[in-house]
């Protein structure tokens, strides 16, 4: 149910306040399957992609989190703020592509 809205949603324009924005075919939103989560939960790493308002315009922040050894808490690695959601994933992929080495 929620893959069909998100699916609606990233083929249509909408406006957010001031910012109108049209989600075109390179900016597509490619869902994390249960095999990527699966990995990056077992490996000890998560991120986490959220729309914030700055310098009056919407754009995406990526947080990587890294699970603790002693605690199991999710510990903040790093965190960038990006212009479009889909950079903010492409981000994050590189930088736990070199974490991980793969």
């Amino acid at each position: 149910m929620i893959t069909k809205l998100l699916t609606r949603f990233l083929n249509k324009s909408y406006e957010m306040d001031t910012l109108a924005f049209k989600v075109c075919d390179m900016y597509k939103l490619k869902l994390m399957e249960k095999e990527d989560i699966d990995f990056l939960i077992k490996k000890g790493w998560w991120l986490s992609v959220s729309p914030v308002m700055s310098n009056g315009k919407w754009a995406w922040t990526c947080g990587l989190y890294k699970r603790g050894k002693k605690t199991g808490n999710w510990i903040t690695e790093d965190c960038k703020t990006h212009s479009t959601p889909n950079r903010a994933y492409n981000w994050a992929k590189k930088r736990l592509e070199k974490e991980l080495n793969i």
